[in-house]
């Protein structure tokens, strides 16, 4: 089969793709080979960060493909696959978003089944588990990262269900993982130990987790039966078998912290791996943003705040925490703001350069009348100096918001 290459921006409708210049793993098509048949796929490949695609000509249409050799190797793995460089309409964003809710409603019932047998058995199906993990994997290549994100993030506050907290964690490990370039393996074991790390709070006594999730005041006695979780869990698994070592370790070491305040007091955080640490963060992120153990919950901007603060106090791995934040962005795509002239805003793409200057869709105007159109602006390069725009403040999305109400 004769192909020849082009880049990304020469791919058109009707091209037929034969390879792909990433792993299967990272592909957000289940597919390496297919006929382009909609904008969409053209779409999902530059989000990924492709940068060249062999086409055959046998069984497709040539629009005159001008050859590119090979792009340095280097470009390929430092260029972010997090960042949208191709501006996306509020529609498209309205679409990405209710596509990401969706998705992740039907994760939730797929990890909610997981739970509901380890509370019945106490045991762990591997099978069930690991498709649900497999959903996870597959929703990652198909929908919007920025948008997984946002749904996974939203309305969390006071929420304790462990299953909600497994598919964050277990999502937003994957997602640094990525960026690690963890091969496929590895991110398994990570994404395996994400879902499964806090299933030792099944074995610990009701009332106990209860007073763990409502207060901060916790007595010795319950934060010490708490801290014995990640023992519980890994001794579940092992009573079982057919379970990774690699895997086991992550579990065991969750709680570990980089200046040992974590437990258990035998482990050291210096020792730890960066899937540990990657884990470790995730999970703290979602410990901030859900208010676990009583204190308040933060919104996903003062969660990342808070994670920087414990990064700089030597708590957390900065690396971890800084690919985190470059990932998500200090203001997540998605996110409604205010602008220091009180007009309304939505991030519509990121500034990789300069995080806390996004690009955003302006919406309404100061007195709340909307722009018709609205318009956009690159809060990074603005001309009117004048009127230069920065964000004020993140506005709260709550349950009752409509997603036309989000981005109309």
């Amino acid at each position: 089969m004769a192909t020849t290459r082009i880049s990304i921006g020469e791919l058109q409708i009707g091209m037929y793709v034969a390879r792909l210049d990433l792993s299967w793993f990272r592909s957000p098509l289940l597919r390496h080979s297919f006929l382009v048949e909609d904008p969409a796929q053209i779409d999902k490949l530059v989000r990924a960060g492709v940068k060249v695609v062999d086409i055959d000509p046998d069984r497709g249409v040539v629009s005159q493909p001008v050859p590119v050799s090979n792009p340095p190797q280097s470009t390929i793995e430092t260029t972010s696959t997090w960042q949208v460089k191709q501006l996306k309409s509020l529609a498209q964003l309205n679409e990405e978003y209710a596509q990401a809710k969706l998705a992740k409603q039907q994760m939730e019932q797929s990890i909610q089944s997981v739970f509901t047998t380890i509370s019945k058995t106490r045991t762990v199906n591997h099978q069930q588990a690991a498709e649900a993990v497999q959903e996870i994997t597959i929703a990652m290549r198909t929908l919007s990262s920025s948008a997984l994100f946002m749904a996974l993030s939203q309305n969390r506050a006071g929420d304790s269900t462990l299953s909600r907290h497994a598919l964050a964690t277990c999502t937003l490990a994957l997602v640094i993982g990525q960026a690690f370039q963890f091969n496929p393996l590895e991110l398994q074991e990570l994404a395996t130990a994400a879902l499964l790390h806090d299933i030792g709070l099944l074995q610990i006594r009701p009332t106990s987790v209860r007073r763990i999730h409502a207060t901060a005041g916790l007595s010795d006695a319950d934060r010490q039966e708490f801290e014995t979780h990640p023992r519980l869990a890994v001794l579940m698994l092992e009573r079982q078998g057919s379970i990774e070592a690699a895997v086991l370790h992550l579990i065991a070491d969750h709680h570990v912290y980089l200046d040992d305040s974590g437990y258990p007091k035998e482990s050291r955080g210096h020792y730890t791996s960066d899937r540990t640490r990657i884990l470790t963060v995730v999970d703290r992120y979602d410990e901030l943003l859900t208010g676990f153990g009583g204190v308040t919950p933060l919104t996903p901007h003062h969660t990342f705040q808070r994670l920087y603060q414990e990064a700089q106090q030597g708590t957390l791995d900065q690396h971890v925490v800084s690919s985190f934040i470059a990932r998500v962005g200090i203001y997540p795509i998605y996110s409604q703001v205010r602008l220091n002239t009180q007009e309304l805003a939505v991030v519509t793409a990121l500034n990789q350069d300069k995080l806390h200057q996004p690009i955003v869709t302006i919406t309404h105007q100061s007195e709340g009348t909307e722009y018709h159109p609205p318009f956009v602006i690159d809060l990074a390069q603005q001309t009117d100096e004048s009127k230069t725009r920065t964000i004020e403040a993140i506005m709260t999305m709550d349950s009752s918001t409509t997603k036309t109400e989000l981005y109309s």
